[in-house]
Parts: structure tokens; C-alpha cells; sequence
């Protein structure tokens, strides 16, 4: 999976979640790691995604903090009205507080980006996420099991309440916080003691939890919903012993669905495609970042591993194919699905005497990605049918799709005359309705063309004989000759007269059309008459 861009230090990321700046990336200073050169300090960052390739990306905005940061989100409050175009960035810092800052002040140097701070937890805020359908609701997990949601209608004076009472037991740090994608009331939230809790805002309450059956101290790391299927849901487990993510369905909740093992320690982090959601994202201890195919449990393609803990793994969510990863080795990298390959690891034993993975290109992706596919096409064919089809079905509609109602209504009138077999009736009503003598003219010779008596009516047409006249009669038969064997005196003939020719009219006078008319009216008479000999 090639890499479009990077940025030099260990940070937590966030990408901006409107598509106004969709190619806007926040990074803070992870809490934990600390650079080759001892460097202590702690900034927020904004930079724009370059997609050159491979280069650096260009920081755009950069405000320096006092705490380092466990975890980022950035929502679209303000973008829909105008009043914040940036949306506002959330970050959840290592002392327990959240701060609330405003990315257009930061991008534009303002001496004040942040807009307010958050100090309701008492421990690190490794939980964080803005509602993507209400923007204003910001969830937050940390210590003690701690989980609220604080109402940024006002963002410089927010409002945090509960979800619920807490789940009976001892108290634990939580990992991972997560919004249904289909029900906008709906929260989970999961943590390291193994329980995943569902939070009902409506009731104010959790509405069911949940842990591991086979390990119920596993340590969870991430929590994330099915963009589409509203009730299934996925859980990562950090735990070296059990290094998998179990795929559940909440309308039975006694055990998971399916579970994905391909990593050989602790999941770290994981994220599912906002645009496909056959495409999971997960990176664990073993420095492999796998991308899967949870309906079936398959891996489709690697990342190329890095030399630490990959602790970070973000889907884009307005730019399909894009992700970025975060490791402990001081890179933040943005990678592109669209160049994907599948990779499989050799293990090899160093000179250490650790296994260590040596990647090697293998097939490509074997599917497409779901926005690559056409969600829905049609065509046209002969005679005004319409071929279409769907994602939402298997089913391909042909159906007909009349463009010019005129036409149509004239295409009916004629079939109902073929079905009649009154072509001659047809054309003397269209000769009627002609708008001109000329074409009045030629649908009056397609009716006689079309009648029954179209010898007559021809001549008729072209004004050679009389069509109101009776028919000629029927020519009387030639009595059989007899030979008369009595001798007979032979008659002397009368001189014949020569009969003085009819004057012609001049060749230059002769219409040649109803000439050529003519000939093969008599032609066609000479040939009925031989025909009735016969």
C-alpha cells in the first residue's frame, strides 16, 4: 500500500470531517512516547494532505500545549451555519482534561484557538468522539470508568452530563468510546478490565454489556460499530494471550459472531471504513497493520510494518482509499488503498534470535473497494426500452420509457391499423390531417397502394382512367376454328387505307415519371392477361 505523505513525530491524529477540508489532518503529541532528542515538549498541529507522493505534509497551523495528548477527534460544529467553517477539534489530554479548540483560529494564527476546557476526568482521556450526527455531543471516556457527554451547543460554555449510572464493580480506565453510525442515541464504550458497556441517551442508561466468555480479564483496546448494520458491533483485544477482534451481534449478546485472528500479539488499535463497511483497519504489537474483510474474516492487504508499535489507525472519513497510521518510531503516515497489494509475512530468524517478518509483494487486492463499484446504471435499447439496475437489489427491471408522447400516441395508431389490417383506412385519415397538398398527395397513394384494388385505383390516381366507370367487361372466349372441306371461292380484299398516325406531343413535354409509370402498368396488365390465358 504505497505512501502519499508523512509527518515527522509520534502523534495521535484526527482528519477534519468536513468535505469542505476534507484534506486537513490534526496531529498531536502522543502521551507515552518521546523523540530521539529527548524533545519534552507538546504541540497541536493541522497540517494539509499532499498528494504528491512520499513528501513530507506542509503544516499549516501549529499551537503549543503544556499536556500531551492520549486521544483526538475532530467534528462539523458550526461547518453547516457558517459560524465555525472548520468544524472544532476535541483532544483529550493525559491529565484527564479535554480541550475544545477551534481550527480555523489555529490555522489563521488567532492568539486564542482554544475555546474552552473540559476537567471532568480524573484520569487519561484515552476515549473521544464527536457525535457524527449531532455534532454538538461530544463523548469522553477515561479512569475510574468514566464515561460523559458534554452538550457543546455553546461551545464556550459547555454543558457535561452522564450517560447512566456506572456498572457495578471496581472502576476501570476506558479505552475506547464509539457512536452508532445508524442510531444517534445510541453510545458504547469499552475498557481494560474486558466489559463493553451500551449506553441508551434516551433512557439514560446502559441497556446491555457484555464481555468475553473464554477471558473475561482480556484487556480491550478499541470499540467501533458497523457503518451499516446498526446492531453489530466489533471489540480489539490487547491482550498478547488473546490478540483478536470478535465481531458481535447485540440481538444475542451471549457470544460473538465471528472472531479475526491474524495478529500474533496485542491489537493496539483498529478502524472500520466509514464508506465500505467490508473494510476493517487494525494494527497490533507484532508491527503489522492488516486490512480485512470482516463478513468473511479474510486479509486483503498489509501495510508495510513499521519498526515500533503502530498505536494509531484512522480511515479518512471524507476521502475514500485514504488512512493514516501513527507508530511509536516518529511517524505519522498517510497511505492510499487504491494501489493496495496483498502481502504475506516470511519469518525469518535473525541474528538475535527473533523472528523477524520480511514482507514480499504478493497478489493484488482481490476486490474492488465499495466506492469503486457503480451503485446503479442503465441503458437504453431498440423500441424505448430502459435495462437498470441497482445495488440496493439483484433484480434487473427492463421496462418502457417513452420520450415523445406524440410519437408514441402515432406508433399506437398505426399497430392498432396493422392489427386491423386497414393499412388504406389509416392512410386516408392521415391524408386528411395533412398539413400540405404534397403530403396529402403521397398518403393518398399509399392508400391506394394499400387497397385491395390497386390496379385500378392506380390508374385511377394517375388519371388514366375514369375510377367512378364500370369495370370493362369480361372478354368473350375465340370460338374453336372448324375446317371447311367444301370448296369456296376466296373473297378479294378491299384496299386497306393506311390510317394517319396521332400526333405526338413533344419528347421534351413527356414527364418521364409517368412514363415509366405507365410502362409498367401495362406491363403488369399484359402479364395478368397471359396469366388468365393460361
Amino acid at each position: 500500500m504505497p505512501k502519499v505523505g508523512s509527518i515527522p513525530r509520534s502523534a495521535t491524529v484526527a482528519w477534519s470531517s468536513s468535505n469542505e477540508h476534507s484534506g486537513l489532518l490534526a496531529a498531536g503529541t502522543v502521551a507515552g512516547a518521546i523523540s530521539d532528542t529527548f524533545d519534552s515538549t507538546s504541540h497541536l498541529d493541522v497540517f494539509s494532505l499532499d498528494l504528491q507522493g512520499g513528501a513530507e505534509l506542509p503544516l499549516v497551523g501549529s499551537l503549543a500545549c503544556n499536556d500531551r495528548f492520549s486521544r483526538l477527534t475532530w467534528g462539523t460544529k458550526g461547518v453547516a451555519d457558517g459560524s465555525l467553517p472548520y468544524g472544532l477539534l476535541a483532544a483529550g489530554t493525559a491529565n484527564g482534561s479535554v480541550q475544545i479548540v477551534d481550527p480555523g483560529r489555529l490555522i489563521s494564527r488567532h492568539d486564542a484557538p482554544v475555546v474552552a476546557t473540559i476537567d471532568s476526568h480524573s484520569g487519561p482521556v484515552r476515549g473521544l468522539e464527536f457525535n457524527p450526527a449531532v455534532p454538538e455531543l461530544l463523548a469522553s471516556g477515561a479512569a475510574e470508568s468514566e464515561v460523559f457527554i458534554t452538550d457543546l451547543t455553546n461551545p464556550s460554555t459547555p454543558r457535561v452530563v452522564s450517560p447512566g449510572a456506572k456498572s457495578p464493580g471496581p472502576g476501570a480506565d476506558i479505552s475506547c468510546v464509539a457512536w452508532n453510525r445508524r442510531v444517534t442515541h445510541i453510545l458504547a464504550s469499552t475498557s481494560h478490565n474486558g466489559l463493553s458497556v451500551v449506553w441508551d441517551l434516551k433512557l439514560k442508561k446502559p441497556v446491555i454489556n457484555f464481555t468475553n466468555s473464554a477471558n473475561r480479564g482480556q484487556r480491550n483496546s478499541v470499540i467501533a460499530w458497523n457503518p451499516e448494520v446498526a446492531t453489530q458491533i466489533i471489540v480489539a483485544s490487547e491482550d498478547d494471550a488473546f490478540p483478536s477482534m470478535q465481531i458481535w451481534d447485540l440481538r444475542n449478546a451471549f457470544a460473538p459472531v465471528k472472531e479475526l485472528t491474524g495478529h500474533s500479539k496485542g491489537i493496539l488499535t483498529a478502524s472500520w471504513c466509514p464508506q465500505d463497511e467490508n473494510l476493517l483497519i487494525s494494527s497490533g504489537k507484532d508491527n503489522r497493520t492488516l486490512c480485512w474483510d470482516p463478513a468473511t474474516g479474510e486479509v486483503l492487504c498489509e501495510l508495510p510494518p513499521s519498526a515500533n508499535w503502530t498505536f494509531d489507525v484512522q480511515w479518512s472519513p471524507c476521502l475514500p482509499a485514504l488512512l493514516s497510521s501513527a507508530s511509536f518510531s516518529g511517524e505519522v503516515a498517510v497511505h492510499s488503498l487504491a494501489d493496495a497489494s496483498a502481502t504475506a509475512g516470511a519469518e525469518e530468524t535473525g541474528a538475535d534470535g527473533f523472528s523477524v517478518q520480511e514482507p514480499h509483494a504478493g497478489k493484488p487486492m482481490i476486490r474492488a473497494p465499495k466506492w469503486l463499484r457503480r451503485p446503479c446504471g442503465a441503458s437504453f435499447g431498440f423500441g424505448g426500452k430502459l435495462v437498470r439496475f441497482s445495488h440496493k437489489s439483484s433484480e434487473v427491471t427492463i421496462e418502457d420509457v417513452p420520450s415523445d408522447t406524440g410519437v408514441v400516441a402515432r406508433a399506437e395508431q398505426l399497430r392498432a391499423a396493422l392489427e386491423a389490417g386497414d393499412l388504406a383506412g389509416f392512410c386516408a385519415h392521415k391524408a386528411e390531417a395533412a398539413p400540405s397538398e404534397r403530403d396529402a398527395d403521397d398518403w393518398k397513394l399509399m392508400e391506394v397502394l394499400c387497397s385491395h384494388d390497386q390496379r385500378t385505383l392506380v390508374l385511377g390516381f394517375l388519371g388514366l382512367v375514369d375510377p367512378n366507370a364500370p369495370p370493362p367487361a369480361e372478354p368473350q372466349a375465340e370460338a374453336a376454328y372448324e375446317p371447311q372441306y367444301e370448296p369456296q371461292y376466296e373473297a378479294q380484299p378491299e384496299p386497306v387505307t393506311p390510317a394517319t398516325p396521332e400526333p405526338q406531343p413533344p419528347l421534351q413535354d413527356v414527364n418521364p415519371e409517368e412514363l415509366f409509370s405507365q410502362m409498367a402498368i401495362a406491363t403488369e396488365r399484359q402479364m395478368s392477361q397471359a396469366s388468365e390465358l393460361d
